[in-house]
C-alpha cells in the first residue's frame, strides 16, 4: 500500500473531470463517433502528420545519411510519432486522454542538426535523453514553468528559429545547392508550392487549410513533373523498394553519452519548445469542456510525462524529437470531433507507414525546392507567430531589452559568422548558433530583470480622475507583469465603470484605495472605500422588452438602469465579490488570465 500511495503522489492515476459538450463539438474526447466516421478522420490526421514527415526527411540528408540508413532513420521517427500519438490517447498516468498527434519537432530541428554536425549522434541522442528526464520531471512543476520561459523567450526562440531556417529553403528554393547559379525550374518549383500553401492558409475553409502543406507538396510535385525534375526514374526507385520491412537495420542505433556542449543547447530548446506546446493541451481540454475556465493542470502533467518518455524514446532510437501537432489540433476543431479513438486510429496508420518503405522513398526522393519551399513557409510562420507571441503582453523597458537585446544577438551571429570564428567546437553549438545564443540571451535576461519587480501593487485613487488613475497603474503594473493587453484592457473598464457607479450613488466618503495582484493565473483587483456597500454582484436577469412594453413602470425602469454597471462589471470580470464592514466596504474583481 505504501509504495502505491507513494506512485499516487507522485504519479496520480488518470481522472476524467465532468464536462459538458460545448456547441461546435460532435463527440468528446470519452466518446466513440460510429466506426466509418471514426477511419475516416483518423486517415485525414494521419495524412497531415505525414505531411510533416519531410522534417526528418531534412534532417537525416544534413546528416548525410546514406540511402538505406536515412529509409531506417525516417521509419524510426514515424515509429516514435506513432507511439507517442497513441500514449496521448490513452487514459493512464502519463498519458493526456485527449486527441493529440505527435510530428517532428520543428523547434528542436536546427540544433539537433548542429548538435550531431559537431559531437556525433551519440553526443546528440545524450542530449536529447537529458532533455527528455527533465520534461518529465517538469510534468510536476508545470504551474511554475511560465515564470521561467514568458511568452517573449518563446516568441524570440520562434524569431530566430524561424531566421534559421531562411538559408536553407532559400538555397533549395533556388536550386543553389550544389550549383552556383539560381536554377530557373527550382525556382518555379518552389513558388507553386509556397503559393499553393499561402493560398489555401489564407482562402480556404478550415477543413481544407489543415491539408495546406499536404496539397502544396502535391501541387509542386505536379510542377516538377511537368519540368522533367520528377517523374519516371523517381517512381521506378519508389516501386523497386520492398513492400514491407522493419524499421531497424542499416541505421545503427546510437549509444548516448552526455556532452555538456551538446546536451545544454538541446535542453534549453526542448524544454522551451515543451512549455510552448503545452498550449496545444490546453486549446483540446478547452474545446472539451463548454464551461472551461482555467487549465487541467493534472492533465497537464500527465502530458509533459508523456511527452518525456517520447522524447527518452528518441534519444534511444537516434531520432528528432517529436511535439505535438498544432495543425492536427486545428483539423480536430474544425471537424468538431475530439474522440481519442480517432487518434488511436491515426497512431495505427502512422505505425503501419513506418513498416512501407515505399512510402517512406517517396518522401526522400521529394525534388529540392519543394522541401525548399515548406522550409520558406515554415519560417514566416514562425517569425510571425514569434512576433504575435511577444506582442501579446504588454512590454516596459525591462522587456523591451530583454527582446530586442537577444533578437539582436542571435541576428548578429547569423549575419556575422565570423563573430563565433574563434570559438571551440566544444562551445559551438551554444556560442555559435544565433538561435541558441539568443534565447539564452532572453532567458537570463528575463531572469535577472524579475529582480526588483513585486506582483502586488496599491494606490490611493486621490485625483479628479480616478478612472483615468486606475486605468494607468493598471497599465503600468500590467507593463511589470507582463500581462496580457486584453485582461488588463478589461480591468480597466470594470474599474473605471464600477468607480463612476459609486461616485453616481453616493455611497463613499472618501477616496478609494486599489489593489492588484497576479499570479499567471489570475489578476486581482479590490477597491475598498469608507462607506456603504454598493450591490453590484446580483445576477439577477432583466427582461428588457417586458419593461419596455408596459406602462407606468418609471421605478421599475429606474431599478434597472441602477443596475447597469453591475451588469457591465459583471460582464467583463469572471468574479465578482462585495461586501462591508464596521463602514469600510470593499468590492473584489477577479480577471482570470
Amino acid at each position: 500500500m505504501e509504495w502505491k500511495a507513494i506512485l499516487d503522489r507522485f504519479l496520480p492515476p488518470f481522472a476524467e473531470p465532468p464536462r459538458e459538450k460545448p456547441r461546435e463539438i460532435l463527440y468528446l474526447a470519452q466518446e466513440s463517433p460510429p466506426f466509418f466516421a471514426t477511419a475516416a478522420l483518423s486517415f485525414q490526421h494521419a495524412l497531415v502528420a505525414l505531411s510533416l514527415v519531410i522534417y526528418l526527411v531534412i534532417v537525416g540528408k544534413a546528416m548525410a545519411l546514406p540511402e538505406e540508413q536515412l529509409q531506417n532513420f525516417i521509419s524510426l521517427g514515424i515509429v516514435v510519432m506513432a507511439l507517442g500519438t497513441l500514449l496521448n490517447c490513452l487514459t493512464t498516468r502519463l498519458s493526456a486522454g485527449h486527441l493529440i498527434v505527435q510530428v517532428p519537432a520543428v523547434l528542436t530541428m536546427a540544433v539537433f542538426i548542429s548538435v550531431v554536425a559537431d559531437f556525433g549522434l551519440n553526443a546528440a541522442a545524450g542530449g536529447v535523453l537529458v532533455s527528455g528526464v527533465c520534461v518529465f520531471l517538469l510534468g510536476r512543476f508545470v504551474s511554475r514553468l511560465q515564470v521561467l520561459f514568458p511568452p517573449e523567450v518563446m516568441g524570440v526562440l520562434l524569431v530566430l528559429l524561424g531566421v534559421s531556417l531562411l538559408p536553407g529553403g532559400f538555397d533549395r528554393s533556388a536550386g543553389l545547392v550544389g550549383a552556383e547559379v539560381i536554377q530557373t525550374d527550382s525556382a518555379l518549383i518552389a513558388a507553386s508550392t509556397l503559393a499553393s500553401i499561402t493560398a489555401l492558409s489564407v482562402w480556404a475553409s478550415a477543413r481544407i487549410r489543415v491539408l495546406a502543406v499536404f496539397v502544396g507538396i502535391s501541387i509542386g510535385l505536379l510542377v516538377a513533373a511537368w519540368l522533367g525534375q520528377f517523374g519516371a526514374p523517381e517512381l521506378a526507385t519508389v516501386a523497386s523498394q520492398r513492400a514491407f520491412a522493419l524499421p531497424v537495420g542499416a541505421y545503427s542505433l546510437p549509444t548516448p553519452s552526455v556532452v555538456w556542449g551538446a546536451t545544454l543547447p538541446l535542453l534549453l530548446v526542448v524544454i522551451i519548445s515543451a512549455v510552448n506546446k503545452v498550449g496545444a493541451g490546453v486549446v483540446m481540454d478547452k474545446m472539451n469542456d463548454k464551461h472551461w475556465v482555467r487549465a487541467d493542470l493534472p492533465m497537464i502533467g500527465r502530458l509533459l510525462y508523456g511527452q518525456g518518455l517520447m522524447h527518452i524514446l528518441s534519444a534511444l532510437t537516434g531520432t528528432l524529437p517529436t511535439n505535438f501537432s498544432s495543425a492536427n489540433v486545428g483539423l480536430t476543431h474544425a471537424t468538431g470531433v475530439a474522440s481519442r479513438r480517432v487518434g488511436v486510429g491515426a497512431g495505427l496508420l502512422l505505425l503501419m507507414v513506418a513498416f512501407l518503405p515505399r512510402i517512406i522513398e517517396f518522401f526522400i526522393l521529394l525534388p529540392q525546392a519543394v522541401v525548399g519551399a515548406i522550409l520558406i513557409y515554415t519560417a514566416a510562420y514562425m517569425i510571425v507567430s514569434g512576433i504575435e507571441l511577444i506582442m501579446s503582453r504588454m512590454l516596459n523597458s525591462r522587456r523591451r531589452a530583454t527582446v530586442g537585446f537577444s533578437l539582436a544577438v542571435g541576428c548578429a551571429v547569423f549575419t556575422v559568422p565570423e563573430l563565433t570564428a574563434f570559438v571551440s567546437p566544444q562551445l559551438r553549438p551554444i556560442l555559435g548558433s544565433g538561435l541558441v545564443l539568443g534565447v539564452s540571451f532572453a532567458t537570463v535576461m528575463n531572469l535577472l530583470f524579475r529582480i526588483g519587480i513585486t506582483c502586488h501593487g496599491k494606490l490611493l485613487l486621490d485625483s479628479a480622475h480616478p478612472g483615468a488613475q486606475a486605468q494607468t497603474f493598471l497599465e503600468d503594473c500590467g507593463a511589470d507583469w507582463g500581462a496580457r493587453r486584453d485582461v488588463i484592457a478589461r480591468a480597466g473598464l470594470a474599474v473605471g465603470e464600477a468607480l463612476e457607479a459609486l461616485q453616481t450613488a453616493r455611497v463613499m466618503s472618501a477616496p478609494s484605495t486599489l489593489e492588484a495582484s497576479f499570479d499567471e493565473y489570475k489578476v486581482i483587483l479590490k477597491l475598498t472605500y469608507p462607506g456603504r456597500e454598493f450591490g453590484m454582484t446580483s445576477e439577477q436577469k432583466i427582461d428588457w422588452q417586458a419593461l419596455l412594453e408596459t406602462e407606468d413602470n418609471d421605478s421599475e425602469v429606474e431599478q434597472a438602469m441602477t443596475s447597469i454597471p453591475g451588469l457591465l462589471i459583471r460582464n467583463w470580470a469572471d468574479q465578482v465579490d462585495s461586501g462591508e464592514r464596521e463602514g469600510i466596504a470593499w468590492l473584489r474583481l477577479q480577471f482570470d488570465h
